[in-house]
């Protein structure tokens, strides 16, 4: 779900685009790419993933066993390459792969999904389950959101394996089921429930999440995510005695109701700037100038400027940044049209700024709605995660591999707005950072829509992008 971390990126820059900016985004230059042989290979591994249909109906099961199978005949033993899925949801397969190092540090994890979003052929002007090169794009479900990251982590570990590459430590990389869905076997998690020893690890690195933008063919920046906002979603709920139409009374459940929402749309969660966002802010204001330039720094301080931060916020992609947001996304009340209301309930999604707590939003709703009549309640468990705060060691290796590639661009950590499976890592406690391998359009966003397609050339970097992570991040400390 990286591109909530890459729209906001693209909102960034276009809210800006009046202003006078900053230093220009540099354009595309000629990164180093895999030599033909294994762009040949990576180009073979995306086609057979996405001619595999793993959406949530279909489950992932199939495209596991295809992981494998490369695997295998790329000379893993078969003990250091599994496929598993839970006894009651065998359509749900994961794979979960070992490089075998020197043991000199406990081992790196890769997670990347093999699940994808449905697609209609009908809404689409190519069939969105065959792989198509046209116009210097690769088209096909997947192809941004995960599948190329799949086809590049599946490829390094081929070559590495055919260069007889031995890392300092442990390499384990898991491709996993129901992401997208967030469904009833999110391979992640029951990995990391039912399988901690096959994916037990001191560090996680996720493709789907983080990575760089291209606008208007030039590249932006690229985030690292170190975190990420949690959803929750609340019932508002007003019940009156109800009565006839004809009697209309003060106590009416949707007019009770309304008053209620006005108030949680008027309603602002307080300023709260994280590590990441602080970075993310610092970073980014390079790219601005002017009035911008300064309340980003301004707002990034060890004591953020309320008043700064008050101009940002009228930029939705920043106001995400710098706090809780809640919003009215459904409504529903009464029962006829010829009856007073006895039952009205609205739905309110919020997304939390790591560190603030479920309960701790539903009290700052409640104050603000300030009718005890009016219940807030969740709908739903949320599961806990915190922020990766930022590792100076971890940072500094990964800019330096992020150079290596695209020398120049600018770095900064990065939270995303929505949810990936590294809020399943960091809730129990593994350091995970986002790094996805392929430059997206920021411009041109269609990661789960119509005609979901990758740039050819910035494949092919993502595929030496990932070699050399892997290498990298897989060094003794």
């Amino acid at each position: 779900m990286r591109v909530l971390v890459i729209a906001a990126s693209a909102a960034l820059m276009a809210a800006g685009a009046a202003e006078a900016k900053g230093p220009a985004p540099a354009k595309i230059t000629s990164p180093p790419v895999p030599p033909p042989v294994d762009q040949a290979l990576a180009r073979d591994l995306l086609k057979e993933l996405i001619e595999i249909n793993s959406t949530h109906a279909h489950g992932s099961t199939v495209a596991a066993e295809a992981v494998a199978k490369r695997l295998r005949e790329a000379g893993y033993a078969a003990s250091d390459v599994q496929v598993l899925a839970p006894a009651d949801h065998p359509t749900k397969g994961n794979t979960v792969v070992r490089l075998r190092g020197k043991g000199l540090g406990k081992p790196i994890l890769f997670i990347c999904h093999l699940d994808v979003v449905e697609a209609k052929p009908e809404d689409w002007t190519v069939d969105p389950f065959k792989l198509i090169e046209k116009d210097g794009f690769f088209y096909g479900r997947g192809t941004s959101d995960i599948k190329g990251d799949d086809a590049a982590l599946i490829e390094s570990l081929i070559r590495m394996k055919r260069e007889g590459f031995v890392p300092d430590r442990d390499i384990i990389v898991a491709f996993t089921a129901d992401e997208e869905a967030q469904g009833d076997a999110n391979g992640v998690d029951w990995l990391l429930k039912s399988h901690r020893d096959l994916v037990d690890a001191s560090i996680v690195f996720n493709p789907d999440s983080g990575g760089g933008g291209l606008l208007a063919g030039k590249r932006v920046s690229y985030g690292i995510q170190t975190s990420e906002k949690l959803y929750a979603t609340f019932a508002l709920d007003t019940v009156n005695r109800g009565g006839h139409s004809s009697l209309p009374r003060p106590d009416n459940a949707i007019y009770q109701l309304s008053h209620a929402l006005d108030r949680v749309e008027a309603y602002r969660f307080p300023l709260h700037v994280t590590a990441t966002n602080r970075g993310y802010l610092q970073g980014n204001a390079e790219l601005e100038s002017g009035q911008t330039r300064a309340d980003m720094l301004a707002v990034a301080a060890a004591t953020p400027d309320p008043i700064a931060a008050d101009r940002l916020a009228k930029r939705e992609d920043l106001n995400a940044l710098l706090r809780t947001t809640c919003v009215a996304t459904q409504l529903s009340g009464g029962h006829a049209e010829n009856a007073l209301p006895q039952h009205a309930q609205a739905i309110v999604q919020c997304r939390l700024i790591p560190g603030e707590t479920v309960e701790e939003t539903r009290q700052r709703l409640v104050a603000a709605i300030g009718d005890p009549e009016v219940k807030v309640s969740l709908t739903a468990p949320v599961k806990p995660s915190g922020e990766t705060v930022p590792d100076p060691k971890v940072m500094a290796r990964l800019e330096a591999t992020i150079h290596g590639m695209w020398p120049g661009v600018i770095i900064t950590p990065s939270m995303d707005a929505g949810a990936s499976d590294s809020v399943h890592s960091r809730a129990v406690g593994i350091p995970s950072y986002g790094t996805s391998s392929i430059w997206g359009d920021l411009d041109d966003v269609r990661a789960h829509g119509r005609d979901e397609r990758i740039r050819i050339p910035q494949f092919y970097e993502g595929v030496e992008f990932t070699y050399r992570l892997m290498k990298a991040m897989s060094a003794r400390e």
